[in-house]
């Protein structure tokens, strides 16, 4: 007869044998016993945690020639056959290679059939959550009102994954992780029955690498029964998992305490060497750091993972670092295994994750920039200007103003011919004079084109500044449009600012239409004008824009 597997072997045959669930065992037991079993379970949980095991126990429970009951014979026709696996009215479906509509509509249809043997069809959906869209929507008509004679249990280990249509339909039952101390007990039953020597610390090795799967830890326990004759220790299970081991870890990480860099590569490298894996490696180290990390936050507690057995070791190297520093490396670390299962060169990523490790600057500067940051909070709520601000610079030399701040006379011949325009009524004149117009305003033009502000520098550059005093600058426009522009809000905010920073102190810009000029007296006696042509408007049209007079001469009609 073929060798059976010690998972195989050792699958529990009643509730009372089902380790680490048992308030699973005790809500089935009493519903059986109650008669208030229901027509469709869900049955969610990690891998190797009893999910199959508890279904196929549940269809002994209500088939068995004694039942229902909550505690089957085992020993009955239906019970013998429902454990080999032959019956007739239990069905294992593994949804994963039967995840169509075609198959659901299968079973649909045969569901429609008594049982051959005993009370109730199980059907037992493995893996539920790989059924396609379809399928589930196959299956819930069904699933909600089944016959009288059949029973649904879905398993699975990713429950989000299934529709919420489905999860109402059925009595959801959440298997949990087995405890360590569960699965050590269990090895040790099972490691007596089959005559192998293990000690109890490889045992409590297997437990914990098992990571709460009692099916795990057997199918390791059976691979120790392989090694040979002679007691099997601790240290041939790590070479059979491939761990690296305690002392190797303690040495890393002491060379990390110390911020011993070339030790810490030294060691890395030697290690590959000897063939250890480097994901390994990095999750090993982590699962130690967090063991520091417990036994700094609380010493008292009881079980601190893979590498607290020796606690003395662990005092020592806990109090080596400090917390943040801890909860830092195991971030490192993690993250460094994380991104190993998937380059192609994962020694450089272990590489890059010790040394940082060593080198831990990363809470110091941290605490430098937010002192920085809340200084410039303080500054900024203070009303200070964190901003080094350039000084503007010193004012020119005063000089005399120009004659063209004085008043702009109106030409000869508008006054000798009609009553002179009203005058363009400038800023009054202040009790100083300022600085030299003409130099502020290149100094202003060129601020604008250093500043970036070429459209304005292009607007305001049309015009010539007439008169400064030390709150207003005047300047004049020939062109109409540049003068508006340069008066409009944004544009004369902007040249008010340039005229502040290079004069030291606030300037209104105004901006006014330029004049023209009085002309030189004619030698010759001046006809006069014909009608029409002496008029202020036309005669200052004819100066700002040039050009001559044509006249239009009317039509009469003969």
């Amino acid at each position: 007869m073929a060798y059976v597997a010690l998972y195989r072997q050792w699958r529990p045959q009643d509730f009372d044998n089902l380790i680490g669930q048992e308030h699973i065992n005790t809500t089935l037991k009493n519903a059986i016993a109650a008669n208030k079993v229901a027509h469709a379970y869900l049955f969610a949980g990690p891998r190797g945690t009893g999910k199959t095991s508890t279904a196929k126990i549940l269809a002994k429970a209500v088939n068995c020639v004694h039942g229902p009951t909550p505690s089957p014979c085992n020993q009955c026709p239906n019970c013998e056959r429902i454990t080999a696996g032959n019956s007739m009215d239990v069905f294992e479906i593994d949804a994963a290679s039967n995840r169509g509509i075609d198959e659901i509509r299968d079973l649909r249809e045969a569901v429609k059939f008594a049982p051959v043997e005993g009370r109730y069809k199980v059907y037992i959906i493995d893996e539920v959550h790989m059924l396609t869209a379809e399928a589930f929507n196959a299956l819930l008509k069904t699933l909600e009102e089944p016959p009288a004679h059949v029973l649904f249990v879905l398993a699975t280990t990713e429950p989000h994954k299934i529709p919420a249509t489905i999860h109402s339909r059925c009595q959801r039952y959440d298997f949990r992780r087995i405890p360590v101390a569960d699965i050590e007990k269990r090895l040790a039953v099972v490691a007596a029955d089959s005559g192998l020597d293990i000690s109890a610390e490889a045992l409590r090795l297997i437990a914990l690498h098992a990571d709460g799967g009692l099916r795990d830890a057997l199918s390791i326990l059976d691979q120790c029964t392989a090694l040979g004759e002679g007691p099997v220790g601790a240290n041939a299970v790590r070479g059979l998992l491939g761990l690296v081991g305690h002392e190797w870890i303690a040495q890393l990480t002491a060379a990390m305490a110390a911020r011993d860099a070339s030790a810490v590569l030294l060691t890395l490298e030697e290690l590959i060497s000897l063939g250890k894996d480097i994901r390994q490696l990095l999750l090993e180290l982590a699962q130690h750091a967090r063991s520091l990390m417990l036994y700094k936050a609380a010493p008292e507690v009881a079980d601190l993972g893979t590498y607290g057995e020796d606690r003395a070791v662990i005092a020592a190297q806990s109090a080596l670092f400090s917390h943040d520093e801890l909860v830092r490396m195991i971030q490192l670390l993690q993250n460094a295994a994380n991104e190993a299962k998937w380059t192609a060169e994962p020694r450089i990523t272990a590489e890059i994750a010790l040394l940082a490790v060593c080198r831990r600057g990363g809470e110091s500067d941290l605490a430098a920039l937010v002192e920085r940051v809340v200084a410039l909070e303080a500054a900024l709520a203070g009303g200070a200007d964190p901003r080094p601000v350039r000084p503007a610079p010193p004012p020119p030399k005063p000089r005399p103003t120009p004659a063209a701040s004085a008043p702009i006379q109106q030409p000869a011949s508008q006054s000798a011919s009609q009553p002179a325009a009203p005058e363009t009524k400038l800023s009054p004149p202040e009790a100083r004079p300022a600085a030299n117009p003409g130099e502020v305003w290149d100094a202003v033009l060129k601020e604008l084109v250093a500043g970036g502000k070429r459209s304005v520098h292009a607007c305001v550059s049309q015009g010539d500044i007439v008169s400064l005093t030390d709150s207003q600058a005047t300047v004049q426009f020939i062109s109409s449009f540049a003068r508006e522009r340069s008066d409009k809000d944004d544009y004369r905010q902007i040249v008010e600012k340039s005229l502040a920073q290079i004069t030291g102190h606030p300037v209104k810009l105004s901006c006014v239409p330029a004049v023209p000029q009085p002309s030189a007296a004619p030698t010759a006696p001046v006809a006069p004008a014909p009608a029409g042509e002496g008029h202020p408007v036309l005669d200052q049209a004819l100066a700002i824009f040039g050009g001559k007079i044509i006249k239009q001469e009317k039509n009469e009609e003969v």
